[in-house]
C-alpha cells in the first residue's frame, strides 16, 4: 500500500509540470524546511525567499536540532546557513552536543510561466565538513490552490539510489496545498537514509519506517510561521521560523512632508538678500540639515549642508531643492543643492527651477528630467569662483552627532561552547569642529555575557585573543580622532589616531581616489598598532606592536547596487595576501555582505591558524528602523564561524570609502527618482 501511495505521489507531481494553469510568482508556497531552506519538510522545491527577505528559524525532528537563516540575497538567488546539533550525540559537558556548521545555496534559472515550470539548482553543504552534503534540481508547477514539485537529488539527498542509468542520483517530490492565506498541508517523498549519516552510530538511527512525509503549516503572526510535521512514518517534527523584509521600520515614523511651492517670491535684491537668504537657512535647518550656507551668485540660489537625516542623499538633495524652489523668484535661473561631509563640499546637484516644478508635478517624464539635472564633483576653490551677491549668516552650530548603538557580539565554536556571546549598548559621540575632523567616544556598556574560552592564546594571536575582550565590565570602546583631507577634486586623505578599537590603538592612514564618475575607487592604508589590555579601560601592552600596509580596490556593479572589494597586501598577522568583500544594499536602507580570505599562513604557530581562509557576513543596519525619524546613522554587525588571526584587519569605525563614495556622480544617478520623495 506505501509503495502505491508513494508511486502515486510521484505520478501526479510529474505530470503536473506540464499541464495546468500557472500562477505568477512563488508565493505562498516559499516556505522553509527543516534545514531552512526552501521546500516542504526535508525536501527542496523550486521556490526561492523574494529579494531582501530574511528567514531565520529552529526546528527539531530526532536525531537532529537545526538553527537556520536564509536570505533572498539577489532575484531569484537564495543563500543559506545553519547549525545542525546531534541531540543523542554528547561532545562533553561544557560544549553540549556535537555541533555542525553548513552553508547552502539556491538559484532559481528558470521563473515559472505560461507554460514552463519554476526550475532551480541548489547546493547544500557546500563547504567544511560537508556532513550533508547534496546538489539537486528541481521543478514546481502550481495548479491553484496546488503546488506540486519533482527533483532529483546527489549525494545524501538521492538515497543511494540511481536514476536513468546514473548512479547516486535519486527522485524526490511533494505536493502543497494552500488551504487559505494563513494555512498550507503538505506531502513530500524523501530518500534520504539517515541509518547512513556519518553519525548514525552515535545517534541510536534506525532506518525509516516509511519515505513519505506529512505535514502542516500555520501563520501564527504576520512573518512568524509554525509547523507540525509527522516524518520517516515514526519522528514528530516541529519548525518556528520568523520571515522579515530587510530594514523595514520597526516603529512607525513621524509625518514627514516635503515642502510645496506656493506662490511666486519676490525678486532678491540687495536691500533684502540677507534676510531671504537667512529665512531659507533657517527652514533647511528646521527640515533636518547641518552646516547650512545659502547664498546666490550669477542667478543661481545655492544651499551648501550636510546630510545626517536620510539614508538616501537624493531624498536629502531633493528636500534642500525643494526649500529653494519654495523661495525662487521668477529671475533664479538655476536651484542648486551642494552636499557637504565633515564640512568638505562633495557633491553639486543643480536644474531649472521651472523644470523641478515641472517635474514636481508630474508634468514631465523622469527620464527627460534626468537628462536636465547636473550632478558632478565641486571643490571648495571651484565653488568661490563666482562672487555671490548675497548670503546667509555663517552657521556656527558645533557639528556634532550622538546616539546609542545596541549591541551583540557572538563568539563561536570554542571548546568551552558552540554558542556565547556578549550584548549591551554601546553611547557614542562624535564632533568635527573644524574641517575634515572628527572626535569619536564610545563606551561599552555590557548587559550579560557568558564569554569564554579554554583555549590558550599563541604568542602571535592577533584575534584569536579577542574572548579577552568579551568581558562583563563597563569599558571604553573608542576614543580617537580623525582628520579628513581634500587632495583632488576626487582624491581623499586620511589620518587618524588614538583608541581604534576595543582592541588596538595606534596610528592609520588612508589615500583614496575615485575615478571619473565614481564607480572604481582605488587606494592605499596603513596601521601602527599596539595592543590594548583586556579589562583595562586604557592601558597598552608595550611589548605588542602590529603594522599593516593594504591596496584596495572598490567596484559598484549598478545593476544590483552591490559594491566588490579586493584587497592585497600585509595583515595584522604578518601574513600576506586577498581578501574579497562583496555587499549589497537593499530597499530600506540595509547593507549584507561577506568576506573569504586567500592569505599566506605557514608562519602562524598554530595549525588552527595555517592553512585557514578567514570568512564571515556582516550586516549594516539603518538606526532608522528602531527610530521615529529618519536617520543616515548605520549599525555594523557581523559573523564569523571562528574567531583566527588569519588576514585580520583593524576594525575602523569608517574608510575613506565610507566617506567618499555616496557623495560620488555614479552612485548618485542610480536613483534619481529620489529627489521626488
Amino acid at each position: 500500500m506505501l509503495k502505491k501511495l508513494t508511486n502515486l505521489l510521484m505520478t501526479a507531481v510529474i505530470g503536473s509540470l506540464f499541464f495546468g494553469v500557472a500562477l505568477a510568482g512563488d508565493r505562498p508556497f516559499n516556505n522553509v524546511t527543516n534545514w531552512g531552506g526552501t521546500g516542504f519538510m526535508e525536501m527542496p522545491n523550486a521556490r526561492v525567499l523574494d529579494d531582501g527577505v530574511i528567514r531565520f528559524g529552529v526546528a527539531q525532528a530526532d536525531p537532529y536540532r537545526w538553527y537556520s537563516g536564509a536570505m533572498g540575497v539577489l532575484p531569484r538567488v537564495e543563500f543559506g546557513g545553519r547549525v545542525t546539533e546531534e541531540l543523542n550525540y554528547f561532545l562533553s559537558e561544557e560544549y553540549g552536543n556535537v555541533r555542525d556548521k553548513a552553508f547552502d545555496f539556491k538559484v532559481q534559472i528558470v521563473k515559472e510561466s505560461k507554460y514552463l515550470p519554476s526550475m532551480a539548482i541548489g547546493m547544500n553543504d557546500f563547504h567544511g565538513t560537508r556532513l550533508w552534503a547534496s546538489e539537486y534540481i528541481a521543478f514546481s508547477r502550481k495548479l491553484s490552490p496546488f503546488d506540486l514539485t519533482f527533483g532529483l537529488g546527489t549525494k545524501r539527498m538521492s538515497g543511494g539510489k540511481s536514476f536513468l542509468g546514473i548512479d547516486d542520483l535519486g527522485p524526490f517530490g511533494g505536493i502543497e496545498w494552500n488551504v487559505n492565506n494563513r494555512i498550507n498541508l503538505m506531502a513530500e517523498y524523501s530518500p534520504i537514509k539517515y541509518e547512513n549519516d556519518v553519525h548514525a552510530n552515535q545517534n541510536n538511527v534506525k532506518e525509516a519506517s516509511s519515505p513519505v512525509n506529512l505535514g502542516g503549516r500555520v501563520e501564527i503572526f504576520r512573518g512568524i510561521d509554525l509547523s507540525l510535521s509527522w516524518q520517516r512514518g515514526d519522528v514528530f517534527g516541529i519548525n518556528l521560523n520568523f520571515n522579515v523584509l530587510l530594514g523595514k521600520s520597526i516603529v512607525p515614523k513621524q509625518p514627514n512632508p516635503p515642502a510645496w511651492r506656493t506662490l511666486d517670491p519676490e525678486t532678491i535684491s540687495s536691500g533684502n538678500a540677507t534676510k531671504r537668504l537667512n529665512a531659507i537657512q533657517k527652514e533647511i535647518k528646521s527640515a533636518g540639515f547641518d552646516n547650512v550656507n545659502v547664498y546666490l551668485a550669477d542667478q543661481t540660489l545655492t544651499a551648501e549642508f550636510q546630510n545626517e537625516r536620510y539614508i538616501s542623499n537624493q531624498k536629502a538633495a531633493g528636500r534642500v531643492l525643494r526649500i529653494l524652489l519654495k523661495h525662487s523668484p521668477n529671475d533664479i535661473e538655476r536651484i542648486s543643492a551642494v552636499l557637504t561631509r565633515r564640512k568638505i563640499p562633495f557633491l553639486r546637484v543643480s536644474v531649472d527651477p521651472k523644470d523641478f516644478d515641472k517635474y514636481l508635478m508630474g508634468k514631465m517624464r523622469e527620464d527627460i528630467f534626468e537628462q536636465l539635472v547636473t550632478v558632478e564633483t565641486v571643490s571648495e576653490k571651484s565653488l568661490k569662483a563666482n562672487q555671490a551677491i548675497g548670503q546667509s549668516e555663517k552657521d556656527e552650530r558645533l557639528d556634532y552627532n550622538w546616539g546609542t548603538k545596541p549591541e551583540f557580539e557572538p563568539f563561536l565554536n570554542d571548546l568551552s561552547g558552540a554558542f556565547r556571546f556578549r550584548i549591551g549598548i554601546k553611547p557614542y559621540v562624535t564632533v568635527s569642529p573644524w574641517k575634515g575632523s572628527e572626535f569619536l567616544a564610545s563606551y561599552m556598556i555590557p548587559f550579560y555575557s557568558n564569554v569564554q574560552s579554554q583555549n590558550v592564546p599563541p604568542p602571535d594571536a592577533v584575534r584569536s585573543d579577542g574572548w579577552k575582550y568579551l568581558g562583563d565590565e563597563p569599558s571604553v570602546d573608542r576614543l580617537y580622532y580623525d582628520q579628513t583631507f581634500r587632495l583632488g577634486e576626487q582624491t581623499l586623505g586620511r589620518f587618524s589616531t588614538g583608541y581604534l578599537e576595543k582592541e588596538y590603538a595606534g596610528f592609520s592612514g588612508e589615500a583614496m581616489t575615485f575615478p571619473g564618475k565614481g564607480n572604481f575607487a582605488v587606494g592605499v592604508e596603513s596601521d601602527w598598532v599596539q595592543k590594548r589590555v583586556p579589562g583595562n579601560t586604557l592601558e597598552l601592552i608595550g611589548d605588542k606592536e602590529y603594522y599593516t600596509y593594504l591596496g584596495n580596490l572598490y567596484y559598484r556593479f549598478k545593476p544590483l547596487k552591490m559594491t566588490l572589494r579586493a584587497q592585497y597586501g600585509r595583515f595584522l598577522g604578518a601574513d600576506v595576501g586577498w581578501r574579497f568583500e562583496a555587499s549589497r544594499e537593499y530597499a530600506h536602507g540595509v547593507i549584507v555582505g561577506a568576506w573569504y580570505s586567500f592569505t599566506d599562513t605557514d608562519h602562524f604557530l598554530t595549525p588552527e591558524n595555517r592553512g585557514y581562509n578567514d570568512k564571515g557576513v556582516f550586516m549594516r543596519l539603518p538606526a532608522q528602523m528602531f527610530s521615529l525619524r529618519e536617520k543616515r546613522t548605520r549599525y555594523y554587525y557581523s559573523l564569523s564561524p571562528w574567531t583566527r588571526d588569519v588576514a585580520a584587519t583593524v576594525l575602523h569605525p569608517s574608510s575613506l570609502y565610507d566617506i567618499g563614495h555616496d557623495l560620488m556622480p555614479g552612485l548618485f544617478e542610480e536613483e534619481m527618482g529620489k529627489l521626488k520623495d
